[in-house]
């Protein structure tokens, strides 16, 4: 009788043994492709350390691939960077994404309005066939509202609605080294959590980017307003003044925004924010 009890907690151990080996084997297939950022173009910059953080036209040396140009981090995911476009991709779906220091506990994603309200709504990207899509005659793709200049993504020669995405804007990070985290995670039921930023005691994971359920990638910025002053040498590295004197001086500031006006990239308009300046190219 001991040897038929013995046999049976055998098999029922083999079991949930198995059981947990097949269920995390089911887990780990759900985890793949990647997320990485390239620059506007879609290019891989070395060691991720990109030059400014705004957007900017793509020039025709960055649509090559060549040349000296402003690199900006754009989002890009699907098969692994070095991987053919063909290998496995993110599961297909909708997911959100955001920009954090790299701790994931300082949330720099900035809405429209330049505020710190989580509008999660507005960082929402569609993926399909394993790679980050957007189809303007489909509805059921989205591209985040802030998108001012849409590029293809990795594998566009291939999937013509594959995008690279537009991370800015965003505030400059806390981290001494200019470091920045970028977060994707599924809009599906035990992915995200909703999380109000204004309470982030409250928020699950980072501001509800769950870390075993996201996709992480981590970039450098060296120039954030894009001056031409690297942030470790920039007075006012939040704002674009190739004098670095912040506003200070004799010169005229016809707007009144601080920035002088032989340094403002719009001087009839009072706002800091240069994706908000029609003249930035």
């Amino acid at each position: 009788m001991r040897i038929r009890s013995s046999l049976w907690l055998v098999a029922v151990g083999v079991f949930a043994l198995v059981t947990v080996g097949f269920n995390s084997a089911a887990m780990a297939q759900k985890v793949t492709g990647a997320i990485f950022t390239t620059d506007q173009c879609s290019n891989f910059v070395n060691g991720n350390v990109y030059d400014t953080a705004f957007t900017m036209t793509p020039s025709e040396d960055c649509l090559q691939g060549k040349g000296n140009y402003p690199t900006v981090p754009y989002l890009n995911g699907g098969p692994r960077p070095n991987a053919p476009c063909d290998s496995a991709g993110l599961p297909d779906g909708d997911y959100y994404f955001q920009v954090t220091d790299p701790s994931g506990k300082v949330l720099l994603s900035l809405n429209l309005t330049g505020t710190e309200q989580n509008l999660i709504e507005e960082r929402r990207v569609t993926v399909a066939g394993g790679l980050i899509v957007y189809d303007p005659s489909n509805p059921a793709t989205f591209l985040p509202a802030h998108t001012s200049s849409l590029t293809g993504g990795k594998c566009n020669d291939s999937h013509p609605h594959n995008i690279a995405v537009q991370l800015y804007p965003y505030l400059r990070t806390p981290n001494p080294g200019g470091e920045y985290k970028v977060w994707m995670t599924s809009t599906s039921t035990g992915y995200y959590v909703p999380c109000d930023p204004n309470y982030p005691a409250n928020c699950q994971g980072s501001f509800g980017f769950i870390p075993s359920k996201s996709k992480t990638d981590n970039f450098k910025v060296v120039d954030y307003d894009g001056d031409g002053i690297p942030d470790a040498e920039d007075a006012c590295p939040s704002v674009y003044d190739p004098t670095n004197a912040c506003g200070g001086g004799d010169e005229p500031d016809s707007d009144g925004d601080g920035v002088p006006d032989n340094a403002d990239r719009c001087p009839g308009l009072n706002d800091l924010d240069p994706i908000e300046c029609p003249d930035v190219g």
